[in-house]
């Protein structure tokens, strides 16, 4: 190859990288990923961003979180967003730094006489509803004698709980809690008060990942990294924040969780 014919390929090259559009893949997770076009999500919004100092645009499908993933595996998407880390996924998917905190936690029924005392066995009476392919904690995972069902998505987990189904749903509080204000088809459903129970079951940090072996996963991950840097020293993400009513000890503490991995 000659110079010139190297210098081509090369312009292509950095052409295609700032021009192309990331596909990514969630599913609906409020209130970081709400994915409502008047209301994407304040980290929907804080993803996008971070990808435009970049020069770079992103599109960003919602669907159900197993049906994610398996995008993400046959290279159909370049990313997932808002996972959690478990040492199973380690194996086929490489993380972005912590964007986000949540906090999985039991859901009950109001009045329902269950007690939780923080050791998983005091749960072997009940059945307990999940999303397929949600983590909640490698304890819990593992539990020998715990009895779990899975449904496509949380609102399903949280619908058998109203009607009685199950007897407690693990799931993301802050998203439950979304979801029961506003979600229409709980709403529409049986007229029973839910609420969750302590202590929290984990603490969990939300990620992006990309599969080990998609072609642009590495690329992909590193425009993101030096994109989050960006928002973050330009002020634009406690801007995003403030959008979304975030108290100022809020935005502090997301501030301090970025930029203690953006070194």
């Amino acid at each position: 190859m000659n110079r010139l014919s190297l210098f081509c390929c090369c312009l292509l090259f950095s052409f295609s990288v700032h021009c192309q559009t990331w596909q990514l893949v969630t599913e609906p997770f409020p209130p970081y990923f709400i994915g409502e076009q008047h209301k994407p999500g304040w980290l929907h919004e804080v993803i996008i961003a971070a990808l435009k100092t970049q020069n770079q645009k992103a599109s960003i499908e919602y669907t159900q979180w197993a049906r994610a993933l398996k995008l993400a595996k046959r290279h159909r998407r370049v990313a997932v967003l808002g996972a959690y880390y478990t040492e199973l996924r380690t194996r086929s998917f490489i993380y972005s730094q912590p964007l986000a905190t949540a906090h999985t936690v039991l859901f009950k029924r109001a009045g329902s006489e269950i007690t939780f005392t923080g050791s998983l066995y005091s749960l072997k009476p009940y059945t307990i509803s999940k999303g397929e392919d949600y983590a909640v904690s490698p304890e819990f995972e593992q539990h020998p004698e715990l009895t779990v069902t899975t449904t496509d998505s949380l609102i399903d987990s949280l619908l058998l709980l109203k009607h009685g189904r199950v007897d407690l749903v693990a799931g993301t509080k802050e998203v439950a809690l979304y979801w029961l204000s506003n979600s229409e088809r709980l709403q529409q459903a049986k007229q029973v008060e839910v609420e969750y129970i302590t202590p929290t079951l984990a603490t969990q940090n939300l990620h992006v990942i990309s599969d080990k072996h998609h072609p642009q996963a590495k690329q992909f991950q590193r425009s993101l990294h030096l994109g989050l840097k960006a928002i973050v020293a330009s002020g634009e993400l406690e801007e995003i924040l403030q959008s979304y009513e975030f108290t100022d000890e809020q935005t502090r503490q997301l501030t301090q969780l970025l930029s203690r991995n953006l070194r």
